[in-house]
Parts: C-alpha cells; sequence; structure tokens
C-alpha cells in the first residue's frame, strides 16, 4: 500500500497522491533547496563585490533599468528570486493535494518566508542600496526557507518509508 493523499475539487472530482506523488514533491524540494543555494552564493557575491549605482535623491522611476543593465548579477539574481517563488507555489500546492496538514502549514511558511525575502530585496533596492533592514530581512526569509524545506524534505521521507513498512 502506498502513501495517498486525496483532495476533492469543487466538482466533486478526488485526485490522488500517490507515492510517485511524494516522489515528484521530493525532488521539487530538493530543487528548491539547490536553487535557494545559487541564490545565497549570488547575493553574499553582490553583497561583498558588486558595485551599486548612487543616486543623490529619490530612486528614479527609469533606475530599475539602469541597475539591471549595470549589475548583471543582480538580474541573474532577480530572475532566480521568481522561479524559487513559483517552485515554493508549485510546492505549496503539491502538499495541499498530499492531504497532510503538518506539509502544508511547513510549506505556506515556507512560501510566506519566501515572499518576504523578495518584497524585501525590492525594497532594499528602492532605499539605493542604504536600509541594511531590508537586506536583514531578506537573509531572514531566506533561512525561515532553507529550514522549512529541510524540514518538510525529512518529514515526507519519514512518511514514505513508515508508509512502505505498513504495506
Amino acid at each position: 500500500m502506498e502513501y495517498t493523499g486525496k483532495i476533492m475539487t469543487s466538482r466533486g472530482h478526488v485526485f490522488q497522491f500517490n507515492g510517485q506523488g511524494t516522489h515528484f514533491l521530493s525532488i521539487a524540494i530538493v530543487a528548491e533547496l539547490s536553487l535557494l543555494a545559487v541564490q545565497f552564493i549570488i547575493g553574499m557575491w553582490m553583497n561583498l563585490f558588486a558595485v551599486y549605482p548612487s543616486y543623490n535623491n529619490a530612486f528614479p522611476m527609469y533606475g530599475m533599468m539602469d541597475i539591471m543593465f549595470s549589475i548583471p548579477e543582480l538580474m541573474v539574481h532577480m530572475m532566480i528570486g521568481v522561479l524559487i517563488g513559483l517552485l515554493s507555489l508549485m510546492i505549496f500546492m503539491m502538499t495541499l493535494m498530499l492531504g497532510d496538514y503538518k506539509s502544508m502549514v511547513v510549506s505556506a511558511i515556507a512560501s510566506i518566508s519566501i515572499l518576504l525575502a523578495g518584497l524585501s530585496g525590492l525594497e532594499f533596492i528602492f532605499s539605493n542600496f542604504q536600509n541594511n533592514t531590508f537586506s536583514f530581512t531578506m537573509s531572514i526569509g531566506f533561512i525561515i526557507a532553507v529550514i522549512s524545506f529541510v524540514f518538510l524534505l525529512y518529514s515526507i521521507s519519514i512518511e514514505s518509508k513508515a508508509a512502505h513498512l505498513h504495506s
């Protein structure tokens, strides 16, 4: 007997989430953790070595394009961040289909922390790279996401092993 989760749709259909689904979820979480590691490395590179443009007054409307072309690492960092955000939403949807409340909560915490990190990153840019509170909040969101996804991966592997033992 494989570990299955069920979810009822508004039309009354039931989706099954079996052992292959948990395997795919595990792969998605490992991919997410890998992207988060790359994101961390790029973020630290920019923190230590990137030279940010300086604006005397308020952040100009055209400033974002200027920054993207002058700091290509930032463009890569933001694109990977969008991918991380989308993948975290996919993982959250998969935990909904799994039907395990604990997994849903942990995945929701991870997704919210990634959203928090992304919004903090944007605020850091709009502060003319001066308000380190946003940079710190970005790092807190990152570490909460990493811890959440590691815990989620561990709990899924434990549940899958327990399901195989009962079959």
